[in-house]
């Protein structure tokens, strides 16, 4: 199973990805709204979490990640934004209460999860009623970057897996030439 390696740190943001995948233009995509609460699933250096706060003026951006090294440097990145938190998670245990969440957002981390069933149904959990969930993966192409082409998951997966859990998929989103895009309502 491929994991981030801390050590690459520098992809997660970069003029190249800031170029394929700028995150605000992105988030706009997906149509995030200005109210409510966003939880940033492997939110990494806060590359999505960040501008999500920006966004969302009349609610909040959590940001959950398995490493701590990470987190502290998305700290340090979100120091004087109010409505921003970031905080340790567990794989398949995020920190936050049931049905509290109104957007999930998955970047390229959906390819990272041995238990894919198991994962979604925690998203089922803190995600309320008529919530949505954002995500973005690499296309099951071979190219130069990401993960290898045999740990990478097809967008018609994620829909498959998603649907069998009682998601509705309502449309794909054109993120760039490596990624795909997909919206599900709970």
């Amino acid at each position: 199973m491929h994991k981030f390696n801390i050590k690459k740190l520098e992809k997660l943001d970069n003029p190249k990805r800031r170029k394929s995948m700028p995150p605000e233009e992105t988030l706009k995509k997906f149509n995030l709204g200005d109210s409510g609460t966003l939880l940033d699933i492997g939110c990494g250096i806060g590359y999505f979490t960040i501008p999500a706060a920006s966004i969302i003026n009349n609610g909040n951006a959590i940001g959950i990640d398995i490493m701590n090294e990470i987190l502290d440097v998305a700290r340090e990145k979100s120091v004087d934004i109010s409505n921003i938190e970031f905080r340790k998670s567990e794989e398949y245990a995020f920190p936050v209460e049931d049905t509290s969440v109104d957007y999930v957002l998955g970047c390229n981390i959906v390819h990272e999860i041995e238990d894919r069933v198991r994962f979604f149904n925690e998203i089922k959990r803190v995600l309320r009623k008529e919530g949505h969930i954002y995500i973005i993966d690499w296309k099951k192409e071979e190219m130069e970057d990401g993960p290898p082409i045999k740990e990478r998951v097809s967008k018609e997966e994620v829909k498959n897996l998603a649907e069998s859990l009682d998601f509705t998929f309502l449309e794909e989103v054109n993120i760039n030439d490596e990624n795909y895009g997909l919206i599900f309502k709970a």
